[in-house]
């Protein structure tokens, strides 16, 4: 059957491996969402919770490496289709973890949830060698706009449907994206390519350099910030203000929305506009944003705070896939998959620690934690395009 063939053999295009980025999207932002749907507002057991987002940051980092073993075995669009579907898998058992299951039932499933983003980011990361290549930050850039996507639009489902009589079936049905992109993936080849002695050992050199570990700390802060805001924003609101389950992951859809579009939009200023002005506006809308969530004491008050918060965020990546693309040349995806699992694990690590902090005192400190880590990133930022000068990068 030659037009069977044709279809099991045809070759990605870009655009269609960074549309997985949207299955690993939506399962990093879940945890948020399902913080209201399994009682954590009306049972606040916070270091347990904080718990599930460390599970999901070593799931992860398993699946990373598990993934890096199998690149050796399989082709990357296996690896990919294997990941999705073990994405659909998790958020079936996601769907059924809901109380009076054991919490650590609950941390072992989202574990497995970690794993299966840790095998679809690799298999990406590894496809995409010749485009990356030739375009670096466009090509992050599409990468984070779908992964952004992702995260909208799980939580976005759960917003539309907590207050009906079996919100945890929808989940179920979700599990039909990540399966559906499973099929697709395995009827597609992605070209596996394999860099020479001379890149691999340059790429070695890149990503040893001190640039290379601050720019490592700056994405882990940098998530570490975004899913502080994330992981507990629906039940701080809660807790607050006493609005509902539904209208907190409300918020927390508005603001995966704000952060998402914002990189789209800075993504356009950054030829016309200077990168340390663009920095500075970031700062002051971060660092005025959590001023603003930490004082309001209405919805009024945390929409404006979250949109101010996501605009002032949405411009770091941006500006570090640029400054990345300009400084790294040589491109290596298991290096680059270590840097990117690094920086997912100080994702999860921002709300795991919060949520022992909080057991101990009050969930009032997330705005003053996101604050004090975005003061972080920017530092880190200022001393890279120093470092870059000093270097002549």
């Amino acid at each position: 059957m030659p037009g069977y063939d044709a279809l099991v053999t045809r070759e990605a295009r870009p655009w269609q491996i960074l549309s997985g980025f949207f299955v690993s999207g939506v399962l990093m932002g879940l945890p948020g969402a399902l913080l209201p749907l399994w009682d954590f507002h009306i049972h606040p057991d916070f270091g347990t919770a904080g718990n599930l987002f460390l599970a999901l940051g070593l799931g992860v980092l398993a699946g990373g490496i598990t993934g890096r073993r199998l690149d050796a075995k399989f082709a990357p669009a296996q690896v990919l289709s294997g990941g999705c579907f073990l994405s659909a898998i998790s958020m079936l058992a996601l769907s059924l973890c809901g109380p009076p299951v054991s919490p650590w039932l609950q941390a072992v499933v989202v574990l497995l949830s970690g794993c299966a983003a840790g095998l679809v980011n690799t298999a990406i990361l590894e496809g995409l060698t010749p485009w990356y290549e030739e375009d670096p930050a466009g090509t992050s850039l599409l990468g984070g706009t779908f992964f952004g996507a992702g995260s909208t639009a799980i939580a976005w489902l759960l917003w539309q449907v907590l207050d009906s009589a079996s919100p945890a079936r929808w989940l179920a049905v979700a599990a039909v994206i990540p399966a559906a992109a499973g099929v697709l993936y395995s009827r597609l080849t992605l070209q596996k390519t394999e860099p020479g002695t001379r890149s691999q050992l340059h790429a070695r050199e890149e990503l040893r350099s001190g640039l290379a570990i601050m720019f490592a700390l700056l994405l882990f802060f940098q998530f570490g910030s975004e899913w502080a805001i994330a992981g507990w924003l629906p039940v701080l609101l809660i807790d607050r203000l006493g609005i509902s389950p539904s209208s907190g992951v409300g918020m927390l859809t508005l603001y995966w929305f704000v952060l998402t579009m914002g990189r789209l939009i800075a993504s356009r200023f950054l030829p016309h506009v200077s990168p340390s002005r663009l920095l500075a506006l970031s700062a002051f809308c971060a660092f005025f944003g959590c001023l603003v969530l930490y004082f309001a004491s209405n919805s009024f008050g945390v929409v404006f705070g979250l949109i101010v918060i996501g605009t002032g965020f949405s411009s770091i990546y941006p500006l570090s896939a640029e400054r990345i693309g300009q400084r790294f040349s040589h491109y290596h995806p298991a290096y680059f998959n270590g840097i990117f699992s690094f920086a997912l694990l100080g994702g999860m690590t921002a709300p795991w620690s919060l949520g022992h902090l909080a057991a101990g005192a009050t969930l009032q400190i997330l705005p003053l934690a996101v604050l004090l880590s975005s003061l972080t990133v920017f530092a880190l930022i200022l001393l890279i395009w120093l470092g870059s000068k000093v270097s002549g990068g």
